[in-house]
């Protein structure tokens, strides 16, 4: 089942908040180890593919439960349980990888090029995790919540 309640610490604009902490330090670290390989080198819908199926496991099973502890519970991300934990993180890298593509593709078109990879990340996750965290996760897990929960 999915641990949510009425408390704060539930609320989805702290989950958001603590989602961008998560996710704007770990894309940017994971762009500036691997961007020298892979920055002008690949297409940007194949890098967004490559650094996304490693972000999304990093984040969900590591660096948001580690953040929910550090804040000493300020925080509380909605789980689920044994395979559902595992089908949710399949989920939600589905609607990040066509997210971010859209959104990085938008923005170095915009920005005509390759700006620093920390404003980058900062400009590309302001944008696409309040768009992931309050407008398509909460369409998408409604219609899903079947095959994720099934035993």
């Amino acid at each position: 089942m999915t641990k949510l309640t009425n408390d704060p610490a539930s609320s989805p604009l702290r989950v958001l908040l603590a989602r961008w902490l998560g996710i704007y330090p770990s894309i940017t670290v994971m762009l500036l180890l691997l961007g020298p390989y892979l920055l002008g080198k690949i297409p940007t819908p194949l890098i967004t593919l490559i650094l996304t199926a490693l972000l999304v496991p990093l984040t969900h099973y590591l660096v948001f439960p580690l953040i929910e502890r550090l804040s000493r519970h300020w925080v509380i991300f909605p789980v689920q349980q044994g395979h559902a934990h595992h089908r949710m993180a399949v989920v939600i890298w589905a609607v990040t990888y066509p997210l971010i593509t859209v959104v990085l593709l938008l923005v170095l078109t915009v920005m005509h090029g390759q700006p620093p990879i920390p404003l980058l990340t900062f400009i590309v996750t302001i944008i696409a995790v309040p768009l992931q965290s309050l407008v398509l996760l909460p369409a998408v897990i409604p219609r899903v919540i079947g095959w994720i929960q099934r035993a």
